[in-house]
């Protein structure tokens, strides 16, 4: 950032100012981020994301987790190289804005920040917790049309790097690997509606409800769009609220349409929308009139998402539960400790990301998983299963749910005849 901007950042009016720590605020900072990238030159924002602070503040309390806030803003400011802007953001979120040379510099000056945070911080928390702090980057370059896609690509960063912290692998969906320019998703998506597929979640033992997941791929006049690199493309420049609402706004219409109360449908919820404020006003005005039919939507969310917005989503849950929609956490069991944030959501449901047919230390940590489960009173999702015979293990494991191919493709409409009882017999 120039000397100018600087300038004016010291004196800033009130609103344009965060109270606590005195920063400017994410409303002078979008302003802040439009005209850097209207000028042209080298511009990186650093999402500086408190991975764990609401576990910090459960410890010390409200009022010391505030003054701790105020301080790692000092901290901060302290480690600035010249020329770098910091700006506080809701939710437990700092924002570096680094211009220039220093755009170009941009990692291994946030880790230098990072790594002086956590050494200072560390003398001011309980000694059971350490402050966990990651940090997302974010270049303006073709295609950056504005401060909302620059954020979303920070946070974007942040799931990649979960994602491999834990072993999993995902596409860069900057590489047009496919032949398809990211550039065009926007265009695509406001031309033709998604075609829709459903997926059905299948009962092992009859319990009357016909549960069904919502996927969907995206027409193209030639070659088609694999479903997980539009959901990627989408996310990156925060393209993922359209499909979101688009979806929900969906399979509502076929609730109301096939009028069968015990249908339901789970939805995806890209990170996009768990972040944006306006999305429980929205999913409120979608409902209105016919509140029964939240019952029969549930929002499914990765794991890895709860980790990177896990501030956002205590907020969005807030207003969730208010609507009596349901959560269910896909990908579970990826992290170490997935039960560690289970109380962010008050989730109904999890889809296990754990070997169904291992045997030894995988067979002993799917029963400890579902034991705990059970005693959460949340209901487990065999997902992904791809071999008939997995399911005797799950069964006399108490798994009920089961979701995979060799039980019923996705199809395009919700017709998949349940049976009236699935008897399988011990291996």
């Amino acid at each position: 950032m120039d000397g100018t901007l600087q300038t004016q950042a010291a004196h800033l009016p009130n609103e344009h100012l965060d109270p606590l720590t005195g920063l400017p605020n994410r409303a002078w900072l979008e302003d802040a981020l439009r005209r850097a990238l209207n000028d042209g030159r080298p511009a990186t924002l650093a999402l500086l994301q408190l991975e764990n602070f609401y576990e910090i503040r459960s410890w010390v309390g409200k009022s010391d987790a505030s003054f701790l806030l105020s301080d790692i803003a000092r901290l901060l400011q302290h480690n600035l190289p010249e020329g770098v802007m910091l700006c506080r953001c809701e939710n437990y979120e700092f924002v570096l804005l680094l211009r220039n040379e220093n755009s170009v510099n941009a990692r291994p000056i946030t880790d230098r920040i990072k790594q002086a945070l956590q050494s200072a911080v560390s003398e001011s928390i309980p000694p059971q917790l350490e402050l966990k702090c990651a940090v997302g980057l974010a270049a303006s370059e073709p295609g950056v049309t504005g401060p909302e896609v620059l954020f979303a690509r920070a946070r974007h960063q942040l799931s990649v790097a979960l994602f491999r912290r834990h072993g999993e692998q995902r596409l860069s969906a900057m590489h047009e690997v496919d032949g398809f320019d990211p550039l065009d998703l926007g265009p695509a998506l406001e031309r033709q509606p998604l075609a829709l597929n459903f997926q059905p979640i299948v009962s092992l033992m009859p319990d009357g409800v016909e549960r069904y997941e919502v996927r969907c791929q995206l027409p193209l006049d030639k070659g088609r769009l694999a479903p997980v690199r539009m959901f990627e493309i989408a996310v990156q420049n925060a393209l993922g609220g359209v499909i979101d609402r688009q979806l929900i706004s969906r399979a509502l219409g076929i609730l109301r349409e096939r009028n069968r109360p015990a249908m339901c449908f789970f939805v995806s919820l890209t990170q996009n929308s768990m972040v944006d404020a306006g999305f429980h006003h929205w999913l409120r005005a979608e409902l209105a009139g016919q509140t029964h039919l939240a019952r029969q939507l549930v929002l499914q969310i990765s794991e890895i998402d709860i980790l990177i917005a896990q501030h956002h989503l205590q907020y969005l849950c807030e207003h969730l539960a208010g609507l009596e929609i349901r959560l269910a956490v896909s990908n579970f069991g990826l992290t170490d400790n997935p039960f560690r944030y289970l109380p962010l959501l008050n989730a109904d449901y999890v889809k296990m990301n754990l070997p169904a047919d291992g045997a030894g230390d995988g067979k002993r940590q799917l029963r400890q998983t579902l034991h705990k489960l059970r005693d959460s009173n949340i209901q487990p999702i065999a997902a992904l299963v791809e071999n008939f015979n997995t399911l005797p293990l799950l069964w006399r494991s108490g798994v009920t749910l089961a979701q995979g191919n060799c039980l019923a493709e996705p199809t395009p409409n919700p017709t998949f005849q349940f049976p009236q009882e699935l008897r399988i017999k011990a291996a």
